[in-house]
């Protein structure tokens, strides 16, 4: 590992972890190369601690050749255009994550079509991606964006997510 990465890598373990203690032994944890990475360790008890990703939904919900967006109104990327997206709860279908994050963002039932894709390796977060159909429902902004609109898939916005040009390249490939 070079140091630009293993700058990086610490950055992200200091930015991620929530206890800097051990769970086990509650003595301070530091950081040390285990196992061939740099990993939060306890120098006690010899506990390493796991930073394991997160887990998201990203659902393209389609309509008559439109796609819908929101505009976020949170951080990360306030103001953005994006699509509907958020994290799966420990113990939650995806599938049902997916839905109810559009519930959530849109005031929309969706249908799952299919999976799109899946991607990670672009931070702490592994995306999984489905194409959708409204069901019921208009769509109208819930408490994390101020704005809902379909667009054209040929004329959309910038999107502001790692994924994002990845996630559309793909639903095109799907959609021909």
């Amino acid at each position: 590992m070079d140091i630009f990465t293993l700058t990086l890598y610490k950055k992200d373990l200091s930015m991620n972890i929530d206890n800097k203690y051990c769970s086990l032994c509650s003595h301070q944890l530091e950081s040390r190369r285990v196992e061939g990475k740099v990993r939060h360790y306890c120098t006690s008890c010899d506990y390493i601690f796991y930073l394991d990703p997160k887990v998201a939904t990203v659902t393209i919900v389609e309509r008559t050749q439109n796609i819908l967006l929101v505009k976020r109104s949170i951080q990360p990327h306030l103001g953005k255009w994006s699509l509907p997206s958020g994290y799966v709860d420990r113990g939650e279908k995806v599938e049902e994550a997916a839905i109810r994050e559009v519930k959530e963002e849109t005031n929309l039932d969706i249908k799952l079509m299919n999976l799109i894709g899946v991607y990670s390796g672009k931070g702490p977060v592994i995306l999984i991606v489905f194409r959708a159909s409204p069901i019921n429902g208009c769509p109208s902004p819930g408490e994390e964006v101020s704005e809902v609109s379909w667009f054209q898939i040929n004329n959309l916005p910038e999107l502001p997510f790692p994924f994002d040009d990845d996630i559309i390249s793909d639903y095109r490939e799907v959609i021909q």
